[in-house]
């Protein structure tokens, strides 16, 4: 999915306010730290409302409403301008926090989640799309890199904060925490993007609404058939299936569901890899505090090893591209993508009780630091594989393939949660489905630097 649409450079000013540089990143930063955050209170969230049959669903409803989202804020953005689209998903996104902090169930506060990945698909396009328009393009790759920065604070310790709020006070909090702070971003964000030349309707993201939506809704079908034990099961889950593969094709390229070489593969390395560790991610402190006794703090510094573990492989993949050129990317993927299987494998097997509980970080920094050099790589072979013209629609491409096989992983692991008994056999399942998704990512790696045909 492109981007939206983006006025020449001519049409810039020379300078874009500082007010707007600070409001971009605060946005980044508060979006970024509801992300890295709540899978690490989820426990207690389940344990609280006794939601464990819908533990899936409070991180899938989120992740497929962030891609319409997304969509949507382009189409919106296109014909409105940028002030209107941004200030309709920062309400969005406060909206959705405030219902998930007052949630009386669990079914309320997928709910809740659900309104906030609307409101956080539009927030996460937001500075690709103020970037293009709003900023000189001597200023655009400074300000592209200070957004790809500002992630890496939340990543390192925001599910440690995140685990301590819910331990002093409640993992309410961690919701209603950061809607004051919105309240204060909005205004920096909102005002200075106000007039400006807006795109004709339905040049740019309109004719991918439709779509974007059928992924969306034969995604949640998927993932809520699996869930089910019922009648509907089968019905939804074939449906669901159906759906993906037909809503993918005016937005995805031909051939990735079968690995095609060259892109199609890319793509599945990025969507598998996905599948795999951050699947894993989303049912990974659940699954030590259950049967490891672990504690949300204790559960949370695990997180933030991954976090900082996927920063340094990041680094030590731009350092093999300055010493080794341009050439060893696919091997630097196939490395990466073995890093990620071994480590999930360790993971597993520490979170089970067969491998000693310190196996789990050792694991998780292995998995981890394979995605940094992996998945990094991955995207920019990706990203340099195509014309100008056509990098904006890749980068949509790249990010909604994550989000969708992410949320897929997540409800495959809530319905094993919520149909295998017992729980120990119901992770070993779900730790077993991220490790086999993961070793997809072996077979699309081999092919990434062949041509399509």
């Amino acid at each position: 999915m492109s981007l939206p649409s983006a006025r020449s450079s001519a049409s810039t000013p020379p300078h874009a306010p500082r007010t707007l540089d600070a409001g971009l990143l605060l946005v980044v930063l508060a979006v970024a730290f509801e992300s890295m955050a709540v899978g690490t209170v989820l426990p207690r969230v389940a344990e609280d409302l006794r939601g464990l049959p819908l533990y899936g669903w409070a991180s899938s409803a989120f992740l497929l409403s962030s891609l319409f989202g997304a969509v949507a804020f382009g189409a919106l953005s296109d014909r409105r301008g940028l002030a209107r689209g941004a200030a309709l998903c920062l309400a969005v996104f406060a909206l959705g926090l405030l219902v998930a902090g007052l949630a009386p169930s669990m079914l309320v506060f997928v709910l809740g989640r659900l309104v906030q990945g609307f409101g956080a698909g539009g927030l996460g396009a937001l500075p690709f799309a103020v970037i293009s328009t709003r900023y000189p393009e001597a200023s655009r790759a400074p300000m592209l890199a200070a957004v790809s920065g500002a992630w890496l604070l939340p990543a390192l310790v925001g599910p440690l904060v995140a685990s301590l709020i819910a331990d002093a006070w409640s993992w309410r909090a961690v919701f209603w925490g950061l809607i004051p702070a919105l309240a204060l971003v909005a205004p920096l964000c909102v005002l200075p993007l106000r007039g400006g030349e807006r795109a004709a309707p339905g040049t740019a993201e309109r004719p991918l609404l439709w779509p974007a939506l059928g992924l969306t809704l034969a995604a949640g079908a998927l993932v809520e058939g699996l869930r089910r034990e019922d009648a509907l099961s089968l019905p939804l889950t074939l449906l669901g299936v159906a759906g993906v593969l037909l809503a993918s094709r005016p937005l995805f390229p031909a051939g990735m569901w079968r690995l095609a070489p060259g892109l199609p593969a890319m793509l599945m390395v990025r969507g598998w890899a996905a599948f795999g560790l951050l699947g894993a991610n989303a049912f990974l402190p659940l699954a030590l505090h259950e049967l490891r006794g672990l504690s949300l703090t204790q559960a949370g510094w695990l997180l933030s090893v991954g976090g900082a573990t996927w920063t340094l492989g990041s680094w030590a993949q731009a350092g093999l591209e300055r010493r080794l050129g341009p050439g060893s990317r696919p091997a630097r993927i196939r490395l990466g993508m073995v890093g990620v299987s071994v480590g999930l494998l360790v993971t597993a097997l520490a979170a089970l009780g067969e491998l000693p509980l310190g196996a789990a970080y050792a694991g998780w920094f292995v998995a981890a630091f394979g995605m940094g050099v992996g998945y990094n790589s991955n995207s920019l072979l990706a990203l340099l594989s195509v014309g100008a013209d056509a990098s904006g629609r890749l980068s949509g491409q790249l990010a909604n393939i994550e989000v969708l096989m992410t949320a897929v992983a997540a409800g495959v692991g809530g319905a094993l949660l919520a149909r295998a008994q017992p729980l120990s056999r119901a992770f070993a399942l779900a730790f077993l489905v991220t490790l086999l998704g993961s070793l997809v990512t072996w077979v699309a790696a081999a092919r990434v630097g062949k041509r399509g045909g």
